[in-house]
């Protein structure tokens, strides 16, 4: 999702990146249609655009991008559309999309979304590496070295694999732009999106009318290079305000030990936790390395709901429950995998591992619980893989007049708060805000309307000067979760069963009944549920807060559910027939 540098005056880079543009022919018309899709809105407009692969030489094999726009809702439609990028690299712009479109829903009343999946990342165009979707590999090594080498050697076949960078994606989706005959669009993006904000900034910069950025994963970044030094930062951060805080600290008065503790007794000998998979009911193994171990609680940092249970998880691993934190682990696997692809490592084999220098590392990983281990496994991926490195000028930092905002989070472990200020620094027309206490979002806090409507009124006025920010330091970050909540009921198969069934509303939600167990399902990740009570359950595996209630009259079938997430309105789903 993911991931400072000497400043540096950007000098006639905007006016070759005009000329550039300039010379390329102009985008024939695209025509949408019905999409068929059901997960997307009804009146979603969906088509498929053609680039050629080689950009630079006009020639040759083409790839197909998903387009899907979210028209307008209102009568005073304004010509600049909004146009939202995934992170990873790698995540569907499409469906990332979505997310954007539901939670800056007043925009859409003026303002078409414009939705592209950058090249190699979903839909027909997709150049998937599902030998990576592994959850073990992943624990032990990130990206296996031997299961990069298999999906390059695939892929190869088909695709010239150097072709899948930043530049070349940005210029995609503005030929999509131009083909739909949009004169501007807004951009925003989080985690390596922002990187795709900054590098349409840098390229097309006259036909971007408002950028928001967050988590920012600027064009030197060099990742994974800081990534111990941040995750370190973002860890010992909350260990300190756990000290601060007094049910933490009465709780937990030894976490830094504890954490320690954990790291050794896997790295003395990998821990073994037999789980259930959601999926088939059926139990499986999951072992925990150092590396593994140390994946889990960088990654329980990006979340701050996650982050409020690792000092819980790590203290029941010590105590030898070890389930709690090994689910965290697999629930980060299985999300962080999802996106390997042949974009994630066209972008960061090209634009970032080649520029890390063998005299950087140890000063930058010295004192750290990730060490090297990052930077050791994505330089092996990267030795198999066919990406060109990009001439060094990419790493210059982006300059923009575009009006922008920028934000950060105190204790981010991938993008931390100063990659985000320093990028603001030569967004020249720019608003910078930190949320206190948040990590790579901002999952759990109360307030999240607060930078929901900083978003909406940057697009709406087209201009930073006048937003009011005072309302973030009134956000809160979710408790810290001090016990492993209500415990588990004994709940009948013939009061289960009235709970099985379809129910619909903003999202579709699939329940039935897998080995006993009511499981849920939703887009494509699926959740065993534990039973609190005789209607209200939470999903194992996710952190505290998140739920599942269901409304039921008398002995008849339930009619509703209703999903319950920290930081967030409930949710009402009614059942369908």
């Amino acid at each position: 999702m993911n991931r400072s540098a000497t400043l540096f005056i950007l000098g006639c880079s905007a006016l070759s990146a005009l000329s550039a543009a300039a010379a390329v022919p102009a985008a024939p018309r695209l025509t949408l249609g019905a999409c068929t899709d059901p997960a997307l809105p009804k009146d979603a407009r969906c088509g498929i655009y053609e680039v050629f692969e080689n950009r630079a030489a006009r020639k040759g094999r083409k790839i197909p991008l998903r387009v899907v726009v979210l028209p307008a809702l209102g009568p005073d439609r304004k010509p600049d559309a909004i146009v939202a990028f995934g992170g990873g690299p790698g995540n569907s712009s499409v469906e990332e999309g979505l997310y954007y479109s539901q939670e800056l829903a007043p925009l859409r009343r003026h303002r078409d979304f414009l939705l592209v999946d950058l090249r190699g990342t979903g839909g027909p165009g997709l150049l998937d590496c599902p030998e990576l979707h592994d959850v073990q590999g992943f624990l032990d090594h990130y990206v296996p070295t031997d299961k990069v080498r298999a999906c390059a050697g695939r892929l190869r076949k088909v695709a010239d694999l150097s072709q899948y960078t930043s530049d070349n994606a940005i210029d995609d989706v503005d030929e999509v732009r131009a083909a739909l005959g949009y004169p501007q669009v807004n951009v925003m993006g989080g985690s390596y999106g922002s990187r795709a904000v900054l590098v349409y900034l840098r390229r097309h910069p006259d036909r971007v009318r408002t950028a928001v950025l967050s988590g920012v994963a600027p064009t030197h970044d060099r990742a994974p290079l800081f990534f111990a030094r941040s995750a370190q930062k973002a860890l010992d951060g909350l260990i300190a305000e756990c000290a601060r805080d007094a049910g933490c600290a009465r709780t937990f008065p030894h976490l830094k030990e504890e954490i320690d503790t954990v790291l050794a007794q896997a790295e003395r000998e990998p821990v073994r936790v037999r789980l259930l998979d959601p999926k088939t009911g059926q139990p499986y193994e999951i072992r925990l390395s150092r590396s593994g171990v140390a994946q889990t609680l960088r990654y329980m940092l990006y979340d701050p709901a996650a982050a409020a249970e690792l000092p819980l998880r790590v203290h029941l691993a010590v105590q030898g429950d070890w389930r709690p934190l090994t689910q965290s682990g697999v629930s980060s696997a299985q999300g962080m995998s999802s996106f390997d692809n042949a974009f994630f490592f066209g972008v960061t084999c090209s634009e970032d591992v080649p520029f890390i220098r063998d005299q950087e590392i140890p000063a930058a990983v010295a004192g750290t619980f990730l060490g090297d281990f990052r930077i050791r496994e994505q330089r092996a991926a990267c030795a198999e893989w066919p990406a060109v490195k990009v001439p060094e000028s990419f790493l210059k930092p982006v300059v923009s007049d575009v009006p922008a905002l920028v934000i950060a989070g105190e204790r981010d472990p991938a993008t931390p708060a100063s990659d985000n200020e320093e990028a603001a620094r030569t967004l020249r027309h720019s608003k910078y805000v930190v949320i206190p206490d948040a990590g790579h979002g901002w999952n759990g806090f109360k307030g999240q309307e607060c930078l929901y409507s900083l978003y909406v009124k940057t697009v709406e006025d087209g201009a930073v000067d006048r937003l009011y920010t005072s309302c973030v330091a009134k956000m809160e970050r979710p408790a810290f979760v001090l016990s492993p909540g209500d415990p588990e009921v004994a709940v009948s198969r013939a009061d289960l069963e009235p709970l099985v069934g379809t129910y619909a509303g903003e999202e579709t939600v699939k329940i039935d009944l897998l080995e006993g167990r009511l499981r849920l399902e939703i887009e494509s990740k699926a959740f065993l549920l534990i039973p609190t009570a005789a209607t209200r359950f939470r999903p194992e595996g996710l952190p505290a807060g998140y739920a599942v209630r269901f409304e039921r009259e008398g002995q008849g079938s339930a009619t509703a559910l209703v999903l319950v997430q920290p930081g967030k309105p409930e949710e009402r789903l009614a059942r369908k027939p």
